[in-house]
This record gives structure tokens, sequence and C-alpha cells, in this order.
């Protein structure tokens, strides 16, 4: 039954009375007799036993070998009694029982003295109990079908003598505990006893978890700030060095990138212009944390997009605490290396030449000509193949200052994606609450290709705000870095913890819209939903709109909509309480308690309808996660998709969940067949 009510539950099945009948088959096994209390203890202090915790198994393994079913036998039965009543025994299993229930986490464990001693505090305890003639009719059968040769008087025998020797024992007597709710199965179904702990785990956990609520967060980390000087830590910043990688465009510095970083991040194609806003990687080198930031191709004679790059590889030079800048190897130093090596020549900070593309020793002789940029010797590197890229690491790791020149948060501020078809304007709406050119923004759809991390401080909150590429109409029909693109912002979703997914409000709900909000639905982040471009807005547009939302919409009426213009600013402070409100509901968790009050009210007021001739019941109801909020119906028949929607909407009506998705779950309970 516990192995059953485990399984219903998704929890761990510790089987303890197991435990000290392999104590006891140990000691048979080595020919110890059972009232010699000190071989017994020497016998079983290191015990090899393992338990399988799956509740589909019943393995019990001592010294490796699976014995489960010798040790049912009467032999082990007669003795398990007296080896289990000795205190040194006891105390070396109960401590390995609360080591196996901790780790588990989640976990139904049966046996006679786990709610009076080994998990005193467990919040749900059932003292199951029946007439000693009911479980010797249990145990005899079970005897039977196992092809032991037993009769049942010799059983009954055993299972009075038992119950006398654990009740009357000094050490753990068999007792209930004084909140255990007690079971008699004397004439119960299987079916009934399963239903019933199900009860048990619902009243008792219900209760427990309410009392978990009145639990006050902040009051407790104020308690720790004044006993010991500690503070809530609401981000994580560290000091750490930045190392700029620059050059013009084509000479392979996102592929450099990915191998500073030993992983593929940065979009790489064999085509100029690929990468155009400067992004921020994570590496680790010789124990010591950095920062490798990617840039677009630099020259000093453009204009339009390449002029916005070119600005955005100045920055990242301008706030490196090293610089790495690449050339052609094959190409050679072309006009606008010199240019750059002009510049580079008069930077306060180091700066080393990274001649890439060199993929043979043949090549080694082409090095001589990059001495004339004035920037040291060259490096010769082959970043497609991984050639020279450790010495060039080495050789910035040498350079790394003592003091960065600022330190940098990486961890803590909520994570922020801004999602939405291509040219819809994120990239402008991320310049706009940063009030700097961040990312680069034109009016060719597709300008952003990697997602562009930025710290953004609003109102109440510091977030981390994430651009993501636009996501084209099929993108299997993507090639090249489109097709990279669109697996980084499908990256960034599943990253994010809430999406700001923006709609071109000056044209129709499209497709693509669609396919970007099923992306976003799937992943189970908190959405909010921005209008872009009302400033374009006219009254014939805004009833369309209007229309578009109704009828493309519909099923999603619990996210907060917002009309903006990134262009003007228009209501970009209606933002930051969405996106808290919106966090607040995937973060909500219900108790036990009232949410199984909730289930009966709601289904008594609309019951599910009937399947194959049969009313569904909701047995149990429980919330299994957040991030999104699960709610988990153990139920006796399948509750079809309609009932389940009512259901959400039943649950929103009374508990908000204002810009969270939902999932329900059922779990349908196969019926047991009776002999």
């Amino acid at each position: 039954m516990c192995r059953a009510v485990a399984k219903t539950l998704g929890a761990a099945y510790i089987d303890t009375g197991a435990m000290y009948r392999v104590a006891a088959l140990a000691v048979l096994r080595a020919g110890i007799d059972p009232q010699d209390t000190q071989a017994v203890i020497e016998a079983t202090r290191d015990l090899p036993l393992g338990i399988n915790d799956d509740p589909d198994s019943t393995n019990v393994l001592l010294d490796g070998e699976d014995v489960s079913a010798e040790i049912r036998g009467p032999e082990v039965t007669q003795i398990v009694s007296a080896v289990s009543a000795i205190p040194e025994v006891r105390e070396n299993l109960v401590a390995l029982q609360r080591s196996m229930a901790e780790r588990a986490g989640r976990a139904v464990m049966e046996g006679r003295d786990i709610g009076t001693v080994v998990l005193a505090d467990a919040p749900a305890k059932a003292f199951l109990t029946a007439d000693a003639e009911v479980r010797a009719k249990r145990r005899f059968d079970q005897d039977q079908a196992a092809g032991r040769e037993v009769d049942f008087e010799t059983v009954l025998a055993n299972v009075e003598r038992r119950d006398r020797l654990d009740s009357e024992r000094a050490t753990s007597p068999l007792r209930p505990a004084e909140d255990a709710i007690i079971i008699d199965t004397s004439d119960m179904s299987p079916e009934e006893v399963h239903d019933a702990l199900l009860g048990v785990v619902e009243e008792s956990c219900g209760e427990w978890d309410e009392e978990l609520e009145d639990f006050d967060e902040e009051e407790r980390w104020e308690e720790l700030e004044e006993e010991y000087g500690l503070g809530r830590p609401d981000v994580v910043e560290e000091a750490l060095c930045t190392v700029a990688i620059v050059g013009r465009p084509n000479v392979g510095k996102s592929t450099l990138v990915n191998r500073f970083i030993g992983r593929r991040e940065a979009v790489v194609e064999d085509h100029p212009g690929v990468t155009r806003d400067r992004i921020s990687y994570l590496a680790d080198w010789n124990g010591q944390r950095f920062w490798v930031q990617d840039t677009g191709g630099w020259d000093p004679n453009v204009k339009g997009i390449h002029a916005s790059i070119a600005r955005q590889a100045e920055a990242a030079m301008a706030t490196a605490d090293v610089i790495v800048m690449v050339v052609d190897t094959k190409v050679g130093i072309t006009a606008t290396d010199e240019v750059m090596a002009r510049r580079l020549q008069r930077s306060e900070v180091p700066v080393l030449l990274v001649a890439n593309k060199c993929d043979s020793d043949m090549q080694l002789a082409d090095m001589a000509e990059f001495y004339a940029l004035g920037l040291g010797d060259p490096f010769p590197v082959s970043a497609q193949h991984g050639r020279g890229g450790a010495d060039v690491l080495d050789a910035v790791h040498a350079a790394f200052p003592e003091e960065p020149r600022s330190a940098s948060i990486t961890e803590g501020p909520r994570r922020v994606a801004l999602v939405g078809k291509p040219n819809v304007g994120k990239s402008s709406l991320l310049n706009k609450i940063t009030g700097e050119e961040r990312s680069v923004v034109d009016s060719v759809a597709g300008t952003t290709v990697d997602p562009v991390d930025s710290l953004v401080q609003l109102d109440t909150h510091l977030w981390r705000f994430v651009d993501t590429a636009g996501l084209r109409r099929k993108v299997k029909n993507a090639s090249g870095h489109e097709f990279y693109a669109s697996i980084r912002t499908q990256n960034a979703i599943d990253a994010a913890e809430v999406c700001i997914m923006l709609i071109d409000a000056s044209e129709p709900v499209s497709e693509q819209d669609q396919r970007v909000l099923r992306m976003i639905m799937e992943s189970g982040r908190a959405l909010v939903l921005a209008f872009n471009k009302w400033d374009l807005m006219d009254e014939d547009r805004r009833w369309e709109l209007d229309r578009d939302i109704d009828q493309q919409l519909a099923h999603i009426p619990w996210v907060r909509k917002i009309n903006i213009s990134a262009k003007t600013g228009r209501a970009l402070q209606k933002l930051e309480p969405a996106m808290i409100e919106a966090l607040e509901s995937w973060d909500q968790r219900i108790s036990t308690g009232k949410l199984n009050n909730w289930v009966r009210e709601v289904i008594a007021q609309n019951p599910p309808p009937m399947q194959g001739g049969r009313l569904p019941k909701v047995l149990f109801a429980t919330q299994a996660s957040t991030r999104p909020p699960v709610i988990v119906l153990f139920t006796t028949g399948f509750l079809d998709a309609g009932y389940r929607r009512y259901l959400e909407r039943k649950l929103r009506e009374s508990f908000g969940f204002e810009g969270s998705p939902v999932r329900i779950a059922v779990r349908v309970r196969e019926r047991r067949k009776r002999s």
C-alpha cells in the first residue's frame, strides 16, 4: 500500500522494516545466536545494505545480493524482533533511515517507529492497524504466493508473538504517534485504504502548508542581519576583467570568442557583418573568471547600420581591461587594420595582436608583415581548428590588471527577454529604457542576431534585459546565421523568467506573432504583451486592433496588455509593475488544504462530464511546482480538455495568476482488480 501511495504522489518509497529484516538475515548467515547481543551488534555495525527507493522496485541488497524474497521467510520472521530490539542496532539503522529520507526530500516511509522516533516531525502520519487474524491471513496468502510451505496457525502465532515483543520492548516500542491518524484496515479494500492514506496527506500536509504561509521571510532576514550582520543579497557583484575582441569584419572574431569560452555561443557564419552588437560571455582560464566581449566588424569609413556597429566596437575598446585585435593571415594587412592599429597604439590598456586563419606551419612566414602594425609579436592562431588559442589565453591572463576597471553584476537580477517578430522594435525599446545606444537599431528587419544583455535599473528593481533576434516565419526554412539566431532566441526565452512580447500595433496580429506566442507558452515563462508603435495609431486601426485581440488573443485573457511607444517613451513606466505582477503569479504557491477545499467547491458547482458511464472523482489535488504553477489532480477517471479549461478559469478567478501560465495535469488512478 505504501508503494502505491508513493507512486501516486510521485515520491520515494523507503521500507524500513526490510532494513531490520536484512540485519536479521545477516545474523542468521553468520550463525550468531540472536540472544548474543554483542555479537549481533558487531555483525550489523557496518551492514552492506542497499535499498531501492523506487516504488516499482522490490530490490533489497545484502552485500550486493538481492535478498528481497529471503528476508520474508519464516526463519527471518522469528528473530527479527529480537534483533531490532537491540538499541545499538536501531540507532545505526535509524541514522541511515533519516539520511535516506533527507536525500529523497519527498518520501513515503513505512515502519513501526517512523512517526514516533525516526521522523517525529513528519507532516503526515498514518498508523495502520488490523485484527491479528486478518494480518495473519494476509501474510499467509503472501507466503503461499511466494511458494513457501507454511500453515496458518504458525503464521498467526508469529504475528501475535511479534506484536507482543514490539509493544513491550524498551527501545522504540510499537505505538501510534500522538498526532498520527489511526486507520483500521480490517474491513477495508485496498482501494479504500489507498484513498484514506491520500486523505491523510491532504489533511496533514494541507495544514502544514498553511503553517509555512505564516513564515515571514522578510522578518527572518531582518533577524539574521541583526544577529550575524547579514543582508539579503539581491545581486552578486564580482570584480571581473573584460577582454574585448576587435577587428575588421569577417576576420573570425566570433569563432575565436567561442574558442575562448569553450562553447558555441556567438553566431558564426562565413559572411561579413553577422555580429552587430557587443556581446559579453563569461569565460574561465587558469581558475580565473573573466568577460569575453564579442564585437561587430570595425571600419572608420562606413555609414548607416555599419557605423552603429563600429560605435559598439569602440565602446567595447573604451571599457576593456585587455584588447585583442584580430587580423586575417590569408589577407594580410589592410588599410582598416592600419587605422585600427594606430588607434590601439595610444590605448591605456594592454593590446594583443592575433593573426587568425593560420591553419598550418607553412603560413608562419606570413607573420612577419604584421610587425608593421606596431602592436608587438603577433600570435599565430587558427580559431576554427583550435590552434594557438591557449597561448593567447595565457597572454591575456598575464596581462590582466590587479584591479579591473569596474565590478560587474553576474547573478541576481531577474531576467527579462524581449521577444517578437523582426523589426517590431525590441532593440529600440532596450535603448530607450537603458538611456544609451546599447543595441544596434536599423529599419532593416533582422538587425539583431545575438542576444544582447543589459542591466537596467527601473523604478523599484534592477533587471537584466535580453534583446533577442526577431523570429522569422519558418525557422526550419532559415539558413546560416538566421537559423542559429533563432536557436539563440529560443535559449534566451528558456533562460528568462518573464518575457515581454512586442507586437506591432500598426499592423494586424500575424501568424508570426502567434508562433512566437506559442514558443513562450511552451517554455512556461511569465508573460507581458506590449503593443509597440502606438504613436502610429489612428482611430480606424484602434478598432481593428481591438478586433484582433478579441479574435487572435482570446485564449490568453490572463496576460497584461500595455500600449507603448519605444520611439517616444509612451507608457514605458507601466512595464515594471506588469512584470512584477506576472513574476509574483509565476512564483505563487497554493497550500494543499486551500487547493483541495477549492476543488470540492468548484466540482460541486459543476461536476465533470461522465466517462464510460462513470462520473470521474477527484481524489486529491496538489500544486506540484511553481515557475510555472503546475496543479496535479489525482482522479478516478479522465477529465477532458474542456473541463480542464473550466478548472483553470475558475482557478484564476479565485487565486489570480495574472500574467503566468497555469498547467493542470491529471493522473488517473488505475483500478485494482479484486481477487
